[in-house]
């Protein structure tokens, strides 16, 4: 185990993407395997000192920058313990990079579906936010793919939750084997049925794996995985399509989700803002209104349906992979942006301020409508880009000063009051973490929050687990 207490070797584990300045840490704790982390939470649960679990950096809600105590960082337990080829399953340490997941299934042409962009992130991080990526459209986010976990409580005890095993009862109810107490789930809400990874996860019956998965690191301290994986996806192309105007855009969409000529893997939005962001990496975008990012599998039937489609649509100009370079550089096109706009936030000095909404199918175009409209007439500069196809665009605000912050916040809040009533959610795939706890209550309510508290202290009685993660610590 290594431990690190100067202040100079602490503070690259006070950052993430969100731009968080106020982390604080008295110690890194960086243990080799399990054993070391039980004796580490159980330490810090004699001293009542604060955990905070520490991934792969790649967040944007500042869950892994704490505010007090000490951290726990998994960077060493690293090792993919096996990939069984047959069962289509793979066992990871919490500390996997996705990166090297993903170039170690190759050998096996097998795939992880739900890898997020950013591949530099951890496998526990991305269950712990319920993350999603690029194909998420086709496959969905990393719940429907988690099939077991190990977990440290904060009583030392080390918990192995399989799917399948522990429900919900009708009173919301789960006995666990190994506790002596009946664990609890949330009774008194449903999260919503949009792709969402905001506060516990709730639903009626629910297994108990799915109230870890999006957690935020509040529960314990996940040590080990297994996940379900899928046969290599065959041969790709890329395809972005630049509109003159947004006129006809929501029609496309339409017969893309309905019609049944075309199915891709990727369906993505850029606004001319947020092509704006791209020009210095790819100087060849034309003058447009937006873009469409889409991805499917190369096949001479697919892209004749392509074709075929948008030849109805006036269109500024049409790009298409040719061959493995090409579409190389095509997936940096989506890649690059979030990394220009998280650079961008840490050049204007100010904490993400961005907007991580879905909405149900049936009311995406009043949002998608409402955006245009705040857009066109805020004088803060702005972008909108996202999974179009799952009605979850990110609507992020770059604010100058502290008037135009506030500004953007009570902007966000208006937006997010008409979302929640929409039957969306606060947070689509980022989660909450420390800067999103208003939006949170907005959603569910003193109530609910209440009853994630109370799950909190029946799970993690010494309360020592990712505080201020989800609501404030001052609740427990």
């Amino acid at each position: 185990m290594i431990i690190k207490k100067l202040q100079d070797e602490i503070i690259g584990y006070l950052e993430d993407s969100s731009n968080f300045c106020e982390g604080k840490a008295e110690a890194v704790y960086i243990p080799e395997n399990e054993d070391e982390i039980v004796e580490i939470v159980k330490e810090c649960a004699a001293k009542k000192m604060p955990l905070t679990i520490s991934a792969g950096g790649t967040g944007t809600v500042a869950a892994r920058i704490p505010l007090q105590g000490a951290i726990l960082s998994i960077e060493k337990l690293n090792k993919i313990i096996g990939i069984d080829k047959e069962k289509k399953t793979a066992t990871l340490q919490s500390g996997v990079i996705i990166n090297d997941f993903l170039k170690a299934l190759e050998a096996g042409n097998l795939f992880y579906p739900p890898f997020p962009t950013e591949r530099t992130a951890f496998i526990s991080g991305n269950i712990s936010t319920n993350a999603s990526g690029e194909y998420s459209y086709r496959f969905g986010s990393t719940r429907k793919y988690v099939k077991r976990i190990r977990i440290v409580l904060s009583t030392g005890r080390v918990l192995e939750i399989p799917r399948g095993k522990y429900f919900a009862d009708s009173n919301g109810y789960i006995e666990v084997s190994g506790l002596e107490e009946k664990i609890v789930s949330v009774p008194n809400y449903i999260s919503p049925s949009v792709k969402s990874s905001a506060g516990y996860f709730s639903r009626p019956g629910m297994d108990l794996i799915d109230l870890f998965i999006g957690s935020e690191g509040t529960l314990g301290v996940i040590t080990e995985v297994d996940v379900e994986l899928i046969p290599a996806l065959p041969p790709r192309f890329i395809m972005i399509i630049f509109f003159p105007n947004e006129d006809r855009l929501l029609e496309f969409l339409e017969l893309i989700k309905n019609g049944d000529r075309v199915s891709p893997f990727s369906l993505e939005y850029f606004d001319s803002n947020s092509l704006g962001f791209l020009k210095k990496d790819f100087p060849n975008i034309p003058e447009c209104a937006c873009a469409i990012y889409i991805e499917d599998e190369e096949s001479e039937d697919r892209l004749d349906a392509w074709l075929n489609l948008i030849e109805n649509y006036e269109l500024v100009d049409t790009w298409m992979s040719k061959d493995e370079k090409s579409y190389r550089e095509f997936v940096d096109f989506r890649h690059k942006l979030p990394e220009n706009i998280n650079e961008y936030f840490k050049k204007i000095k100010s904490t993400k301020l961005a907007i991580d909404a879905a909405v149900p199918e049936n009311v995406f175009p009043d949002f998608f409508a409402l955006y245009r409209s705040i857009q066109k007439e805020s004088s803060i500069q702005t972008v909108r880009f996202g999974h179009i196809g799952e009605n979850h665009l990110h609507f992020n605000f770059f604010p100058k000063n502290e008037d135009e912050k506030a500004v953007a916040v009570r902007t966000f809040e208006d937006i997010l009051r008409k979302e929640i009533a929409a039957g969306g959610t606060v947070s689509a795939e980022h989660g909450i973490g420390k800067l999103k706890h208003k939006y949170l209550e907005m959603m569910y309510g003193k109530n609910g929050i209440t009853e994630m508290v109370r799950v909190k202290k029946e799970i993690d009685p010494y309360c020592i687990f990712g505080l201020d993660n989800i609501f404030p610590a001052k609740l427990l």
